[in-house]
């Protein structure tokens, strides 16, 4: 398979792959394996998002889009 990629999404897969000391091609196989459990929870009504409880406070993210 070729990709044509912008040299910014280029770049995040080099970053991405250097951080975690896997391959440019694990972060894509990661990559489409989140998208696609996030678009079978929204598919169950359920939200796709990140959160942390900080300090006695909750910080919520909601990744729209799916």
């Amino acid at each position: 398979m070729t990709l044509d990629l912008s040299q910014r999404l280029s770049e995040e897969i080099e970053r991405l792959a250097v951080a975690r000391q896997i391959s440019k091609s694990d972060i894509l196989r990661f990559a489409v394996e989140f998208l696609s459990a996030a678009e079978r929870a929204k598919q169950q009504g359920m939200h796709v998002g990140a959160w942390k409880d900080e300090e006695g406070q909750r910080k919520e993210r909601e990744f729209i889009g799916f």
